[in-house]
C-alpha cells in the first residue's frame, strides 16, 4: 500500500495480477472523465477500465487505453463528472399504490387528489393515500371530518408523510369497529374529541386498527412496484439500497428478490432488513442467522435487523428527555430499557448487525446504551450496530458514536425548511433543541461514521436534492437565504463520502463499493454538472447521466 500511495499510476491494475493478466483487454472503458474516486490513495483520475463486473483501471487515460482490445466497448464521457455508485442507507420499498398527498399543502387539494384516485377504483373501495403533514390542516389537527364530507359511503384511510400516523374517516372507523370504547393499543394512541370520540387520527401501532382491513397488494402489484421502484433508483444514481421495512424473509417480496439475485437480473444491490423484536426466539435468530449465510453475495444480502424505538416529532411520539414545547408529552419509547438492552444483547450475540429507528434525543440515548451493553456483555467486536435517523440527539450523546463504534445513519433531505418545519416541527422543539436537528456536521465534527440515506417513500430518494440540503439547509426555493441554522451545513465532498463510502462501510461492502479503485465493483455514476466546481446553491441543476451497477448500465438518460 504505500508502494501504490507513492506512485498511484502502478496501482492501476489488481494487486497481484501477472503481466500477461495485466494486458488482456478490458470488457469496457470511459475515456475523457473527470472521475472522483473516494479513494484516499488514488483521489481523482481521467478513465476507468471494467472487467467481469469490477475495475481493472482507475487512472490516466493514456494507461486505461492500454486495456482497450477488438472486443472492448469505448465510451468518451465529453469530461463528465464521475463518482462512485450513490449508495440509499435507509430505504424503503413501497408494495401498495397508493394517492400521492406529497406537497398537497391544505385540504382542498388532499380531497381533490383522493377523489381523483377514487375515480380509478372499483365502487366502494378503499381510497388509500400517503403523503400528508400537519400543517395541510387548519391548526395543524387533522381530523375525520374533512373526508366525511367529501366521502360518506366509502372507507378511506390515508397516511402521513412519515408513516406514523394516520387519518380514517368515520366510514373507515365504522368498519374497523373503532369507536369511544376502543382502547388505545399497546405503542399507539386514539385521537379523541368531546366525549372520547374518535377524530380519524391515528398515531404508530393505532393505525393498524384500521389498515388490517385494507386489502394487500397482489403478486403481480408487487412485482410491478419492484421493477418500478428500482429503475427510479438506478435514475437518480443509486447503486445500493439498504432496505429498512423490517419484513420477514418470507412472501412475495423475499421470492421475487431471491429469483432475480439467482438471476443475475437485478438493476441495483439490495442489503435487506429482518425485524427486530427483543423477544425473538432463539429459532428465529437462527433463521436469521442462516438467512445471513445463505444471501451473502453482491446482489442480494441480509444480516442486519430493523427495531422501532420511538415515533417522530411531527406527530409528538419521539421519545424526549424534556417535554415537547408547550406541552407536557414527552413522547412514546416502544420498549423499556431492559427489553430493549436485553434484545440487542441476544441479537448481537447471534452475529447480526442492529439498527434501530430513534429520533428523539431519549430514544438515542436508549440505542447508545443497548449497544453499549451489547459491547458489555459480548465483548468489544465489529458489529457497525446503527442508530437511524437520529433527528435530535443530546450534544452529551454524540462522542459516543465513535466510542461504540456505531454508525449514525441519518437522511441528508431532512434537513429541508420546509412549511411543516417550520410551522410544526421547529415549534414543537423550541429554538435550543430545533437549531440542533438534522445537523450532520456536528457527527462529522464528533468523528462519527454518517451514512446518509433518504427514508423513501418518506421523503424523494432524489440523492443529488439530498446532497443539496445537507449542504445548504435550504429549500430548492432557495429559502431561507443562508440556510436553516446554517451551522449545521457540510461540504459537498463530505455528503458524497456519506451517500457512497460511509454507506458502503455501513453494510460491510466498504471493500466491494463505495470507491472507485481497482479491484471494486464497477458502480459509479457520470452527472451532466461538475457538482465539485459549482456554488453550491445550482446543485440542484445537475442530473444523472448514467449509471452503471456491475459493469452494466442501469440507467441511461433518454434511453440511449
Amino acid at each position: 500500500m504505500k508502494f501504490c500511495s507513492l506512485l498511484p499510476a502502478a496501482c492501476l491494475l489488481l494487486p497481484g495480477l501477472l503481466a500477461a493478466q495485466a494486458t488482456a483487454a478490458a470488457d469496457a472503458v470511459y475515456l475523457n472523465a473527470r472521475v472522483w474516486t473516494g479513494d484516499s490513495l488514488n483521489p481523482a483520475a481521467e478513465a476507468l477500465a471494467v472487467r467481469g463486473g469490477r475495475l481493472v483501471g482507475v487512472g490516466r487515460e493514456a494507461d486505461i487505453r492500454m486495456l482497450v482490445g477488438p472486443a472492448t466497448k469505448v465510451t468518451d464521457l465529453g469530461g463528465q463528472r464521475v463518482v462512485p455508485g450513490f449508495i440509499d442507507a435507509h430505504w424503503h420499498l413501497p408494495t401498495q399504490s397508493r394517492a400521492d398527498l406529497v406537497g398537497a399543502g391544505n385540504v382542498q387539494e388532499i380531497v381533490k387528489r383522493l377523489q381523483a384516485w377514487a375515480a380509478r377504483l372499483p365502487k366502494g373501495a378503499w381510497v388509500v393515500g400517503r403523503g400528508w403533514t400537519p400543517s395541510d390542516f387548519p391548526q395543524n389537527a387533522a381530523h375525520k371530518q374533512y373526508l366525511d364530507a367529501a366521502f360518506p359511503s366509502q372507507p378511506v384511510f390515508i397516511t402521513d408523510r412519515d408513516g406514523h400516523q394516520a387519518l380514517a374517516n368515520s366510514v373507515a372507523l365504522r368498519l374497523a369497529q373503532v369507536t369511544a370504547a376502543t382502547k388505545d393499543p399497546a405503542q399507539g394512541v386514539v385521537e379523541r374529541g368531546a366525549g372520547g370520540v374518535p377524530t380519524g387520527l391515528l398515531k404508530e401501532s393505532a393505525s393498524g386498527l384500521v389498515s388490517r382491513l385494507i386489502p394487500p397488494p397482489s403478486a403481480a402489484d408487487i412485482s410491478r412496484r419492484i421493477h418500478e421502484e428500482t429503475r427510479a433508483a438506478a435514475s437518480h444514481g443509486i447503486t445500493m439500497v439498504h432496505e429498512a421495512s423490517r419484513r420477514e424473509a418470507s412472501g412475495e417480496v423475499f421470492e421475487v428478490l431471491a429469483a432475480a439475485a439467482k438471476a443475475d437480473t437485478m438493476l441495483l444491490r439490495w442489503y435487506v432488513s429482518v425485524p427486530f423484536n427483543p423477544g425473538a426466539t432463539r429459532a428465529q435468530l437462527a433463521s436469521y442467522v442462516a438467512l445471513k449465510q445463505r444471501f451473502s453475495g453482491p446482489w442480494l444480502r441480509y444480516g442486519i435487523a430493523k427495531g422501532m424505538l420511538d415515533g417522530t416529532v411531527d406527530a409528538q411520539t419521539a421519545a424526549m428527555l424534556e417535554p415537547y414545547a408547550n406541552t407536557d408529552a414527552t413522547g412514546l419509547p416502544f420498549w423499556s430499557a431492559s427489553q430493549l438492552n436485553g434484545g440487542v444483547v441476544r441479537y448481537d450475540s447471534a452475529g447480526l448487525q442492529v439498527e434501530l429507528h430513534a429520533i428523539g434525543d431519549k430514544a438515542v440515548r436508549m440505542a447508545l446504551d443497548a449497544f453499549a451493553q451489547a459491547q458489555r456483555a459480548n465483548g468489544k467486536r465489529d458489529s457497525r450496530h446503527r442508530v437511524e435517523h437520529i433527528e435530535v440527539p443530546h450534544p452529551g450523546d454524540l462522542p459516543r458514536f465513535k466510542q461504540l463504534g456505531v454508525i449514525a445513519s441519518t437522511q441528508a433531505i431532512f434537513a429541508t425548511p420546509d412549511v411543516t418545519t417550520l410551522t410544526n416541527y421547529a415549534p414543537l422543539l423550541g429554538p435550543k433543541r430545533a437549531a440542533l436537528s438534522n445537523n450532520f456536521k456536528q457527527f462529522d465534527d464528533a468523528g462519527a461514521r454518517q451514512a446518509f440515506g433518504s427514508d423513501y417513500p418518506v421523503f424523494p430518494m432524489d440523492v443529488i436534492r439530498g446532497m443539496y440540503t445537507a449542504v445548504t439547509r435550504m429549500t430548492p426555493e432557495g429559502t431561507p437565504r443562508g440556510g436553516w441554522y446554517p451551522a449545521g451545513r457540510i461540504t459537498v465532498e463530505a455528503a458524497l463520502r456519506h451517500y457512497t463510502r460511509d454507506a458502503a462501510y455501513a453494510a460491510f461492502m466498504e471493500n466491494d463499493a463505495g470507491m472507485l479503485r481497482a479491484g471494486m465493483l464497477a458502480d459509479f455514476v457520470v452527472l451532466s454538472d461538475d457538482l465539485l466546481r459549482m456554488p453550491p446553491e445550482q446543485m440542484l441543476r445537475v442530473k444523472v447521466v448514467r449509471t452503471v451497477v456491475g459493469g452494466r448500465d442501469a440507467y441511461v438518460a433518454g434511453g440511449g
